[in-house]
């Protein structure tokens, strides 16, 4: 009785995959952005602040960590996303955020951030799923917009 609800599950299980192809996707343009204003990042995108010719800091999304829950599934987890950023001052002086022991950026946080001896504050203020996702379709991680607003001090 086991094996047989243990091979009814597996199936199951098996059932849900689909496969899919990934194509040579490109990273997106980079962008310039403001210090006090929102703006949206795509996976291995860049902002340049607050102007692409000579940067004070320089925003890229390395890494987003995702699950997802389709639209009229109970899931045990919602569909979230949590980026991995690496912050570069004027000087070249490189950041991962978040730093250990923290794992994860959640939508929502405000971190601290040390560089061209100032501290500046980035907030991660929410994502979103590009709208171009069919509703049958399992999103990539280049389909998650990731919101920022990066303050400077006084």
């Amino acid at each position: 009785m086991k094996i047989a609800v243990l091979l009814l599950l597996t199936g199951l299980g098996l059932g849900g995959c689909q496969k899919f192809e990934v194509g040579p996707d490109l990273p997106p343009a980079d962008i310039a952005a403001a210090f006090d204003s929102e703006f949206t990042l795509y996976y291995q995108q860049q902002a340049y602040l607050p102007a692409p010719a000579q940067p004070e800091l320089a925003v890229r999304v390395e890494e987003v960590a995702y699950t997802y829950c389709p639209p009229g599934v109970m899931c045990f987890v919602g569909t979230a996303a949590w980026p991995t950023l690496r912050i570069t001052d004027a000087q070249g002086q490189i950041q991962l955020l978040p730093e250990a022991p923290r794992k994860v950026l959640i939508q929502g946080d405000t971190l601290s951030v040390r560089a061209n001896g100032r501290r500046y504050l980035l907030q991660y203020v929410q994502w979103e799923l590009d709208e171009k996702l069919k509703s049958d379709e399992y999103p990539t991680k280049q389909q998650f917009a990731l919101k920022f607003r990066l303050t400077k001090p006084n």
